[in-house]
């Protein structure tokens, strides 16, 4: 196994966290970007499965406040990791005043993607409670109401354009090398 150049393993010791919209490809440019910074990579709504099983059924169970309340638990304890790892967080993490705080001491990154792109991802979104019968409306006012949130809370912004999972990790791995806090856009 190559060891990782040291270009790679920027990210200044702090955890490099994906955020954006559900459908955005946290998790699968997660997975990518951590191999290739050979850091673990966490993904807090997978994290939440093993602890709590399906997220429809808790919600069904529980209710949105109650998911929301062990999301922002499951965060902190993920972001408190003694290893800097590349942790993915589900599209409404970012919705907690205390997790938007926590990731102020992180390197942030927003993974950004279209209507059209969504459509095609999130088919009939049936395993995101929160979208119910008409995925893409719903998508479209969800985003609406939180795109300000991911981009205030970004370090970096990957367009939309670049979709592709290696062209992604290629301009995260080099905005790495090159961006300073809170200078966004990729």
């Amino acid at each position: 196994m190559r060891q990782p150049a040291a270009a790679e393993q920027r990210g200044d010791g702090r955890n490099i966290v994906l955020i954006g919209p559900m459908g955005s490809g946290k998790s699968t440019v997660g997975a990518a970007l951590a191999r290739r910074l050979h850091r673990p990579h966490v993904d807090s709504d997978h994290f939440f499965v093993a602890r709590h099983g399906s997220i429809p059924e808790y919600f069904s169970l529980h209710g949105e406040d109650a998911f929301r309340a062990e999301e922002r638990s499951i965060v902190a304890e993920l972001l408190d990791s003694p290893r800097p790892s590349v942790i993915s967080l589900g599209g409404g993490a970012v919705l907690s005043a205390d997790t938007r705080g926590l990731l102020r001491d992180q390197l942030v990154i927003m993974l950004d993607l279209t209507e059209d792109q969504a459509a095609l991802r999130l088919g009939d979104g049936s395993s995101r409670p929160i979208l119910g019968a008409h995925p893409v409306q719903a998508w479209k006012r969800i985003y609406a109401e939180r795109e300000q949130i991911y981009r205030d809370c970004a370090d970096i912004v990957m367009s939309p354009d670049d979709a592709h999972i290696d062209v992604r990790v290629d301009h995260i791995v080099r905005a790495l090398n090159t961006t300073s806090r809170r200078d966004p856009s990729v």
